[in-house]
């Protein structure tokens, strides 16, 4: 089936924050821990282009050929969020490749433009995975193929200036996993994450809007009926929402993601 299950999930930043980002800066580092070893060594194949079976060969590949993040990355921020130019295009379907010519790193790194794809998209699939497994909890589904852009017309019509913080937040859904989060497609992967603050925030900013009344949290929204588009995104919107309060209610942030967290990889690592 064409397309991708957008979806918003509750996701556990401070265990993304501690555990899996600074595993996988050790893996690019060339120094993983122990732990992930173990993952890398113990995945099981799937019919994917970042098929953990190519994890090995990436992380023998970074042990000989180390890459330091925090001495030379501009591109990804601490917790490996892009910091690239926005908005992102993606409508070839193709990854962001960084095109830095000064970093020491730009005859190796696997996100470099001119290295090998299937290095940055097991890298990917790596990413995902871990999250999957460890930081994502329950989800909406909030429209096919769709990505936060989607509500612009809605803030639009709400009145919402140019540089209000709402705006802000919902583009940082949109293109915080524009290097480390999109997979090979247009639309598929992690688009963008929250803290549990920004979340709060998040909550704050949409209270202000005339949405919808909301439906009971986290069954699946049904397609919009034909004729009804625009109210649509404001029934989707509204549906952020209340997954964005329940989140900021645990403490926790939210994570945007399209055919994400559907069991895929869960099945193919141990942890």
């Amino acid at each position: 089936m064409v397309g991708a299950d957008a979806e918003l999930h509750v996701f556990d930043y401070d265990r993304y924050r501690d555990e899996i980002v600074p595993a996988l800066a050790g893996l690019l580092h060339g120094t993983p821990p122990d732990w992930l070893i173990e993952v890398i060594r113990t995945a099981t194949p799937i019919d994917d282009p970042g098929d953990p079976m190519s994890w090995p060969h990436m992380a023998r590949r970074l042990h000989e050929q180390p890459v330091d993040l925090a001495a030379w990355c501009d591109w990804l921020g601490t917790d490996l969020r892009y910091l690239g130019d926005a908005p992102v295009d993606r409508t070839r379907g193709a990854m962001l490749r960084c095109h830095s010519l000064t970093c020491p790193a730009a005859t190796w790194c696997p996100m470099q433009r001119d290295q090998d794809r299937h290095g940055v998209e097991g890298l990917n699939a790596l990413h995902e995975a871990l999250i999957e497994v460890c930081c994502l909890g329950e989800s909406t589904f909030v429209g096919r193929s769709v990505t936060p852009d989607f509500y612009r017309p809605v803030l639009e019509r709400h009145g919402v200036p140019a540089g209000d913080p709402l705006r802000g937040l919902l583009a940082a859904l949109a293109t915080r996993g524009a290097a480390l989060g999109y997979q090979f497609g247009v639309t598929e992967g992690i688009h963008g994450w929250l803290d549990g603050p920004e979340t709060t925030q998040l909550v704050e900013g949409l209270g202000r809007l005339d949405l919808p009344p909301g439906e009971p949290l986290f069954p699946e929204l049904p397609a919009p009926p034909p004729g009804e588009y625009h109210d649509w995104r404001e029934v989707s919107l509204s549906r952020v929402r209340m997954v964005a309060t329940a989140a900021a209610a645990a403490g926790r942030g939210v994570l945007w993601g399209n055919d994400v967290g559907d069991g895929y990889y869960s099945q193919n690592i141990r942890l």
